[in-house]
């Protein structure tokens, strides 16, 4: 049974029990109106009659029938059996040939006057006001049906277009927003449900095109490598420069893979982050000693600058986070330029002598793709992940990560939370993070 025919066959049945309750009491209450109504009409017609045969003494015996009125006039004595005392006035039911009666007993001078009507008459004096009632209660089940079938809809209705747009999302298919329109409890599910569809609808178009782009990227090192590959089989090129490219694109592709895993592990909430004192001028050192030989094949000067700085962090992290942002920085300066990690309290740079960012295109370094979208034709750049990872590692840690560029270069810049020396070296904690990208 649907949910609208279950609302309205619950509203009709407790509108109809009410009614129906409501037609008993008023029943009930109408028949003791009109009990109490023909008993005080008997006894004051027996107080006029005794009133009368008092002003004009009559011994004469009486038994006559009156319309449905039995009225006997008798000595006190005949009357023992049918009141409860004769010398006393008295009103009530008693039994007169086997038939149950309304009497009205009245005292008279040496005789009694009693006046009785069957019971059985009552309940046809009365039944007129009940079929008044029963057909009150039939307009009132016609009026509670109509509401209860109007009730059912307006609480059904937005329901529907609810599971409507469900089943619309679910096909991706597009859709209007939900009005916000009805009692509280519906607009805040409309609400709430158009909310939900514009995140989702966001998270596919981001989804949609971080698909594109990973495919994008995917295949431009898995062409090359086959081409090169299938030239080396025909002798089209020399095994050295197959071997160089081969190896050139197959490194870029390993960097790739390796930065997905990266997002993916974040994403999945299984990225890990420790939290314990770190020398940066250490990162930085280190930086510069795994990247040296890359420098020279760019041409480029690379040096380490600061002192001893520390914070709280991961220093795997911290080092891949360094290495990214210097791999960027050795692509973006020509030759004999100069990158420079530096170092300061809390605070852990790398800036290049590049040609600098572009004011427009400083609001989106971070977002994945986005400078390789916009490079990527024009000269070698990277994966196009390292800096959203850079983002995402230096939040993960309780940091931040900002960038300054002009004409003379440009600068990243990562800051954490300082740390004193000398604090305890052990892992004070994991904490699991799961940032949506």
């Amino acid at each position: 049974m649907s949910l609208s025919a279950r609302l309205f066959a619950l509203t009709l049945a407790a509108l109809g029990l009410t009614i129906a309750l409501t037609i008993a009491i008023g029943a009930e209450l109408t028949r003791r109106q009109v009990d109490h109504s023909q008993a005080v009409n008997l006894a004051r017609r027996a107080d006029d009659l005794a009133l009368q045969r008092r002003e004009s003494v009559s011994y004469k015996t009486e038994d006559v029938v009156s319309g449905q009125v039995r009225i006997q006039i008798q000595p006190r004595s005949a009357f023992t059996e049918l009141v409860p005392n004769v010398n006393t006035s008295s009103d009530g039911e008693t039994t007169y040939l086997d038939e149950k009666q309304l009497y009205s007993y009245r005292t008279l001078p040496d005789r009694g006057l009693l006046m009785m009507r069957p019971l059985s008459l009552q309940s046809a004096a009365w039944r007129p006001f009940l079929g008044d009632l029963l057909l009150a209660a039939a307009i009132g089940v016609g009026f509670a049906a109509a509401a209860s079938f109007f009730l059912a809809r307006s609480i059904t209705r937005p329901i529907r277009r609810v599971a409507e747009a469900t089943h619309a999302l679910a096909e991706d298919e597009a859709h209007e927003p939900l009005p916000t329109t009805g009692a509280t409890e519906l607009v805040s599910l409309a609400e709430a449900f158009n909310q939900m569809a514009t995140q989702l609808a966001t998270s596919r178009e981001a989804e949609r095109n971080f698909l594109l782009s990973v495919s994008h990227e995917l295949k431009t090192p898995l062409t090359a490598i086959r081409g090169y590959a299938e030239g080396l089989a025909d002798g089209a090129f020399a095994p050295e420069e197959a071997a160089r490219v081969i190896g050139l694109e197959s490194g870029r592709l390993e960097r790739l893979v390796r930065d997905l895993l990266d997002l993916a592990r974040m994403n999945r909430s299984e990225f890990s982050v420790r939290h314990e004192p770190v020398d940066l001028a250490e990162v930085a050192r280190e930086t510069v000693r795994r990247h040296e030989a890359a420098a020279k094949g760019f041409e480029v000067t690379l040096a380490a600058a600061g002192d001893e700085a520390w914070v709280e962090g991961d220093e795997d992290r911290l080092l891949q986070i360094a290495s990214n942002l210097v791999e960027n920085a050795l692509r973006e300066t020509p030759a004999g330029g100069r990158v420079t990690v530096g170092v300061e309290p809390g605070r852990l740079s790398v800036a290049d002598t590049g040609p600098g960012i572009a004011a427009a295109d400083l609001a989106h370094v971070f977002e994945r793709f986005y400078l390789y979208d916009k490079r990527g034709k024009d000269r070698p750049v990277g994966s196009g992940l390292g800096l959203a990872i850079v983002r995402q590692l230096a939040q993960a840690m309780g940091g931040e990560v900002n960038v300054e560029s002009s004409a003379a270069g440009t600068t990243f810049a990562v800051r954490l939370r300082p740390q004193l020396r000398g604090v305890d070296d052990l892992e004070v904690g994991t904490v699991q993070r799961a940032e949506r990208v």
